[in-house]
């Protein structure tokens, strides 16, 4: 039971970084490079992602060269990383103890 609490408080630790990183990310754009804001479309809401993962907006997003916004790209990967890589760690976790109980 205190295994199960620890590894949901660590997985909403890692989603709540994970989602503020992209958070602003995505305003530091929207506030720093506002041309390039305009030049994605302007989007809103849940169209936002869907915007700064195409492959022609990925490359006006790599031309940036506003140093914050490349700080805030770089922890936003990073924190992406080391949430999957704590849910695949779960699961191999998981499914190594269920093959031996």
């Amino acid at each position: 039971m205190l295994i199960t609490a620890l590894m949901l408080l660590i997985w909403f630790a890692l989603m709540l970084r994970s989602g503020l990183a992209e958070y602003q990310y995505y305003q530091s754009v929207k506030i720093l490079e506002p041309q390039i804001w305009q030049q994605l479309g302007s989007p809103k809401w849940l169209i936002i992602p869907i915007v700064f993962v195409s492959p022609k907006n990925e490359k006006l997003l790599k031309g940036i060269a506003n140093e914050t916004i490349q700080r805030r790209a770089q922890h936003h990967r990073r924190a992406g990383r080391e949430f999957l890589v704590f849910v695949v760690l779960a699961l191999i976790l998981a499914i190594g103890y269920l093959n031996l109980a």
